[in-house]
């Protein structure tokens, strides 16, 4: 057969290969034997038909975010003695309390009007402790243009008055429509005056007193509930009978004996700022302290004859180092030490619970100060437990004696040398 013939052809009759063509054949079989072996790889080598292994793509771990730094940003100077800062429902203005006795109107484009919105100086006293003190406006001012201010008036006592918003400009108060609420008589002394006023989500007008003067409590004030001093009182200011006020039925002491029925609660010293967390239902009420502790409490906003526990208690502690009972008394949540020449702070200046949109991760945190200090501290109170305490080191802006809140929920430190100061992100 044909195969055999080849076969067996003796080597000479082959055709002759020379060493460089042979060298040459070698080269290019090992490159066609390394091609064929990486395309077989790619198709998934020896025929079997499968697919290359795929490498999947490493999942990105997602950047933790950054925690949130505060800092001041100022928005206002030249103020004389800035003490509180509110805001009508839905208003961009912000309206500056000046203890002299005017009312400023920070504008929504950040300037500082330069006519106040009230003038009250030369008509008011400012000794002491005293001077014009706070400012809250009606849930209805849209409406009604109803304001209310706490002051001392010419003659030392409490005064709360009603104004209205002027119908020729809504950046000006008429000063003829103020009508005196309720005077209270602050005999002795000219410090100890309270100061705040506040809405409460049930309509009523709350309103904060001292307890009269003096160190200690000397006349009894705060634990006698036939005084007006040292209190929280509840008054309803809509639709009144003569005088401009009226007692609402569900306050505790109404109809007792002896018992003023204005008031909600009591066993207050100096009450100087307190607020309302509408969110949270709870009402954030913080004591200027005697000489030793400053204090912080916080009870459900519907908690009615709550004793706060001055004069037998200055915060969580006994008054004047005693033995006392704490049965029946609503204690601070968060309270401290002035320590050795006040380095801890001299007297508590409360805030306001963080309900604003640009600082999401502070909601719910109540913010305060202390006037000697000027720190930035914080805490969250839910459910009962107090939890992350901060001190967020701002800086010293000074002596703080109030704060801020606007309608959209921002919030303010004010400087006694007459700054104002919004709480930023850094």
């Amino acid at each position: 057969m044909m195969a055999d013939d080849l076969n067996s052809r003796p080597a000479s009759a082959a055709a002759a290969v020379s060493p460089a063509a042979s060298l040459a054949a070698t080269v290019l079989a090992t490159a066609l034997a390394a091609t064929l072996a990486a395309t077989l790889a790619a198709c998934g080598g020896g025929g079997g038909g499968g697919s290359a292994p795929v490498t999947q793509p490493e999942t990105p771990v997602p950047t933790p975010a950054a925690p949130l730094v505060l800092a001041l940003r100022e928005v206002a100077s030249g103020l004389a003695q800035p003490v509180l800062l509110n805001a009508p429902p839905g208003d961009a203005r912000r309206f500056i309390v000046e203890r002299a006795g005017r009312l400023r109107i920070l504008a929504a484009d950040g300037s500082l009007r330069s006519a106040p919105f009230l003038d009250l100086t030369g008509l008011i006293s400012t000794d002491g402790e005293g001077g014009l003190l706070s400012l809250a406006f009606h849930p209805g001012y849209a409406a009604n243009g109803k304001f209310y201010i706490y002051y001392t008036d010419k003659f030392g006592n409490i005064a709360i008055d009603e104004g209205r918003a002027s119908a020729a400009s809504a950046d000006l108060a008429d000063a003829n429509s103020l009508k005196r609420v309720i005077t209270i008589p602050h005999p002795g002394y000219t410090n100890h005056y309270g100061g705040m006023l506040a809405f409460g989500a049930d309509g009523y007008l709350y309103a904060g007193t001292g307890d009269g003067g003096g160190a200690g409590d000397p006349n009894g004030n705060a634990q006698n509930l036939g005084s007006l001093l040292g209190k929280l009182l509840r008054l309803k200011v809509d639709d009144p009978q003569p005088p401009l006020y009226n007692i609402p039925a569900d306050n505790p002491f109404v109809g007792q004996p002896g018992k003023r029925g204005e008031i909600w609660a009591y066993g207050l010293r100096n009450p100087w700022r307190f607020a309302f967390d509408a969110a949270g239902a709870a009402l954030y009420l913080a004591d200027v302290g005697q000489e030793v502790r400053e204090e912080v409490n916080v009870v459900p906003a519907a908690l009615k004859a709550a004793n706060y526990g001055w004069n037998l208690m200055e915060g969580s502690g006994c008054f004047n180092g005693g033995n006392c009972s704490t049965q029946g008394l609503t204690l601070p949540v968060v309270d401290y030490l002035h320590g050795a020449a006040n380095a801890n702070g001299c007297s508590i200046t409360g805030g306001f619970v963080y309900r604003g949109a640009a600082l999401p991760e502070l909601a719910g945190r109540y913010l305060y100060s202390d006037y000697c200090k000027g720190f930035l501290k914080s805490f969250l109170y839910a459910n009962g437990a107090l939890s992350e305490t901060k001190d967020w080191a701002v800086g010293d802006i000074g002596k703080v004696p109030g704060f801020g809140q606007d309608a959209a929920g921002e919030l303010y430190m004010l400087s006694e040398g007459g700054k104002v100061y919004q709480i930023v992100r850094k």
